[in-house]
């Protein structure tokens, strides 16, 4: 019994290994693929935790509870061989607040101007760094005397710095880490708290164009 096992588990392991050998054979002598020297639109999802609305801030899965997740879209076009500029819009909501008893949800949205810069530009797998500002709009939903909600936006500047990992899949497709700190801060309350400063982690999905 064992023996056929062992041969049915050889008849598998066989093709899977040649055909993975055969993978990266094709990968070592294709052209080199770079994402520094392409445009590409993107797609990210990822945990945004401002750290002032917890009272002992933990970086979890997806931050405090009711938040939902940093989903992000953006642009990125090569300025030159190793530096890109890249311009996203971001959203991110938090449901359930219990600072401020009338104020129900809060949401920020936000546009970001980054500049990225790849320390190994002429390879398919690369770390980079991501430094460059923000403008955010904090949006706060309440709760008036007669049941109606009322929105109240506070627009304001901040930056951005920290870096990730760009992996070229093919001519058109790529996957990417970020790992970021958003320094931003009001100059009014938003939902009881003034400083959203905080870091970010995301996964994300480009489309080289």
């Amino acid at each position: 019994m064992k023996t056929g096992v062992s041969e049915k588990f050889s008849l598998l392991i066989r093709p899977t290994a040649v055909i993975l050998l055969a993978g990266v054979f094709a990968l070592s002598h294709s052209q080199p693929i770079s994402p520094s020297q392409k445009a590409s639109v993107s797609l990210e999802i990822g945990n945004w935790q401002p750290q002032s609305l917890n009272e002992s801030p933990v970086f979890s899965t997806f931050g405090q509870a009711g938040a939902t997740p940093l989903y992000c879209g953006g642009l990125c076009l090569p300025l030159g061989r190793e530096t890109g500029f890249r311009l996203s819009a971001a959203f991110w909501s938090l449901r359930d607040l219990r600072r401020v008893e009338t104020v129900h949800s809060l949401t920020l949205h936000s546009v970001h101007a980054d500049f990225k810069y790849w320390l190994v530009p002429d390879f398919r797998l690369s770390a980079y760094v991501l430094y460059g500002a923000g403008v955010y709009w904090g949006v706060e939903n309440e709760s008036s005397l007669l049941g109606k909600q009322l929105s109240k936006a506070r627009p304001r500047m901040g930056v951005n710095l920290g870096g990730g990992v760009d992996v070229a899949l093919s001519r058109r497709l790529g996957l990417g880490l970020v790992f970021a700190y958003h320094f931003i801060q009001f100059n009014q309350s938003l939902g009881g708290v003034e400083d959203f400063s905080g870091p970010k982690i995301g996964a994300a999905v480009y489309w080289f164009l």
